[in-house]
């Protein structure tokens, strides 16, 4: 079986909200064909417990704590370097230590990279010959620009900042990487209008449904009584 590194922001385990039910459904699919060597952040005390069941998926592991606040304040350094602040918020050496050994021990010559902020790891020319792939998922720049529309000075500035920033680096990756993902048509299409070199290597890949899980066939226990008023509202309250 040959070898993947999967290289992701947050550790794709619990399938409990948006980034992480597809990232956790890729590394399912992609590891019934490759022995995975994942390396992901984890940002909440919460996810610690899921990081041994995780771990048995896969050839070898590196999960390294990021604590927010702080990684906001290093975050502050890509203004000195002209770099979209979400690039040293998500950079540790030692991922970038661990990413080097792997590839140097194992020869890992493909790699699924989820998120911008983690390609950074497999950028240059050191990498060229890696088959590489990254997933996106969205077109993060643009949320940051519409963010800044809805802010007072000075933070819409900051966002304004980012948003050009990121589409920067957002394209040099799509042109250095093989093929770059997105989870919708229009995302890509928005992409693709941004990036117009990159539009041969742009794929979409939605998001799917278990259909066997979901099915109207199978019978669960109703947790309601035939006398209640029962209003269903799926999403994060804190987004």
């Amino acid at each position: 079986m040959e070898d993947l590194l999967f290289l992701v922001h947050r550790i794709p385990y619990p399938p409990n909200k948006g980034d992480k039910i597809r990232s956790y459904h890729i590394l399912k699919q992609l590891e019934r064909s490759y022995r995975i060597h994942l390396g992901a952040f984890v940002d909440t005390r919460e996810d610690w417990q899921y990081v041994e069941e995780v771990g048995k998926s896969c050839a070898e592991t590196c999960f390294l704590e990021l604590k927010p606040l702080l990684a906001r304040i290093r975050s502050l350094g890509g203004l000195l370097r002209r770099q979209p602040l979400t690039l040293p918020y998500y950079f540790d050496r030692r991922m970038k230590d661990w990413v080097e050994r792997i590839i140097a021990e194992t020869g890992v010559s493909r790699a699924f990279v989820f998120s911008s902020a983690m390609a950074q790891y497999l950028r240059g020319p050191d990498y060229d010959s890696m088959h590489r792939v990254i997933d996106f998922v969205d077109v993060d720049s643009d949320k940051w620009r519409q963010y800044s529309r809805q802010k007072q000075w000075p933070m819409s500035r900051v966002y304004r900042r980012e948003a050009a920033r990121l589409l920067q680096y957002d394209r040099a990756v799509a042109a250095e990487y093989d093929f770059s993902v997105f989870v919708s048509a229009a995302e890509c299409s928005l992409f693709m209008r941004l990036a117009p070199e990159t539009k041969d290597r742009v794929v979409c890949l939605e998001n799917g449904v278990d259909v066997e899980y979901f099915s109207p066939e199978r019978e669960y226990r109703n947790p309601y009584s035939g006398r209640d008023k029962v209003l269903v509202f799926i999403g994060a309250m804190d987004y």
